[in-house]
């Protein structure tokens, strides 16, 4: 059984959904943005560090505390760019301090604190997941590596819970080496081969729920390593002063390394889940660490989050999903939780493309996006007649006739949960629910991934 079978909030394809939706359809369908000039302003350039085109952003955005630039797929080169521009933008002109990745909290932290040794590619490659890996990305890597040192540093960190590469286990074995040879070499050896035997379990089964002998098999892992990392949290504790002694740079370094530790044991458990229960486990865990980011690493400063638009979004539960040739309800995501919280102080953007190419996720393999229909969000705002369009949807507290496609359930294009590719109108909610803006791209082109 796939596991979009075993979700809770699946709408049958039948006659009943036919008719519930029709009137929907018929009015999304004869949508049109009238007062554009009001609605919609057009952003002129993806890379000019001139920001005369981003001026309206400052009233809009001068008392958030934390900004969340979102995608709908991943592997898109302009999306990349034009978040880079954005958060040059946040940084010099609004103070945004520090950009937060959906990648691993300790593999940035580690990148960060390394950043005068190592390349702008090396901080790249060893703090965020290689979905983001191109020449767009490594343009805020070198923005990020030239403040460093300054008094107006940029501050790069992460807020996921799943292991990212390899680098951060041999960084923190070695710092616990300097206190216990034995233990340091002993964690280097222990995560190695619990990684290799996640792994090991999801390449053989695959990671769609219809295997329960997979959830049964990585359930050894975690019981085989859960104490191991238990013992070693237990020791950073212990000697947690000769450990900051053996690490002078940051204080922080035994709190970020006992939370990359305890996570790393949910990373293995998340494997135990359903599709949707374990992006809700997982999504809870981020949520939990950017809170934790906010008050224990950098109180005070205002923050950047990076991520795809599923994991930002205000009210995710409401949005409807389609998976598989089946309409469900999306999962509680990082921002429906942030949301509840942080409520005003948030704004979330969220980033959608009318046509052009993009690359799969795990292969790379080009594929082309035609553009979107008659009925969807992208083709809605494209009626502005700009190539890059951004709405601000904040303002707006009541429909009206200039912005009543705000306030209606409305198409737009996803790759979803499972699949590997963008799927036009594979997603239905009222945009004013999900997001305090939203860009379009007209069109987009796969990441420059020769470096």
């Amino acid at each position: 059984m796939q596991a979009t079978k075993r979700l809770t909030g699946i709408i049958s394809l039948g006659l009943a959904f036919s008719l519930l939706l029709s009137p929907v359809i018929a009015s999304a369908t004869a949508q049109k943005i009238t007062g554009s000039k009001e609605n919609i302003q057009e952003i002129k350039s993806l890379t000019s560090s001139d920001y005369k085109d981003l001026a309206f952003l400052k009233p809009i955005l001068k008392d958030k505390t934390v900004i969340s630039l979102g995608e709908n797929f991943h592997r898109v080169a302009e999306y990349s760019s034009m978040k880079t521009r954005l958060i040059k933008y946040l940084h010099e002109e609004l103070d945004f301090d520090v950009i937060a990745f959906e990648s691993g909290l300790g593999d940035s932290f580690m990148t960060y604190d390394n950043a005068g040794t190592w390349t702008s590619q090396q901080m790249m490659e060893r703090s965020i997941f290689p979905i983001w890996h191109s020449k767009e990305t490594l343009n805020l890597f070198d923005y990020i590596k030239k403040k460093q040192g300054t008094n107006d540093p940029l501050y790069l960190a992460g807020y996921d819970m799943q292991f990212t590469s390899g680098y951060l286990t041999q960084f923190i074995a070695g710092w616990i080496a300097k206190v216990d040879k034995d233990q340091g070499e002993n964690y280097f050896n222990f995560e190695m081969q619990a990684m290799t035997d996640f792994y090991k379990v999801l390449n053989q089964y695959g990671m769609d729920d219809s295997h329960p002998e997979a959830k049964a098999e990585i359930k050894k892992v975690k019981d085989a390593y859960e104490p191991k990392y238990k013992a070693l949290i237990q020791f950073i504790q212990e000697n947690k002063e000769q450990l900051a002694v053996a690490y002078p740079a940051n204080p922080r370094m035994v709190d970020i390394a006992v939370k990359t530790l305890e996570d790393r044991v949910k990373f293995i458990e998340m494997g135990m889940y359903d599709t949707k229960e374990s992006y809700e486990f997982r999504d809870r865990i981020m949520a939990d660490n950017v809170e934790w980011l906010m008050k224990v690493m950098y109180p005070g400063k205002k923050v950047i989050l990076w991520a795809h638009n599923d994991h930002l979004a205000k009210n995710t539960s409401k949005i409807e999903t389609k998976e598989q040739g089946k309409w469900i309800n999306s999962f509680t995501s990082m921002g429906e939780l942030l949301h509840k919280k942080l409520k005003d102080k948030v704004y979330v953007l969220g980033l959608y493309m009318n046509s052009g190419k993009a690359s799969t996720i795990t292969t790379q393999k080009i594929f082309d996006i035609q553009p979107m229909p008659k009925g969807s969000l992208e083709k809605l705002m494209m009626q502005s007649g700009y190539k890059i369009a951004f709405a601000d949807l904040s303002k707006h507290k009541s429909p009206n006739k200039n912005n009543a496609w705000m306030f209606k359930p409305i198409y737009a294009a996803e790759d979803g949960m499972t699949s590997e590719i963008i799927m036009p109108m594979s997603m239905r909610f009222i945009p004013k629910e999900q997001y305090d803006g939203i860009i379009v791209f007209d069109k987009v082109k796969e990441p420059t991934t020769k470096l």
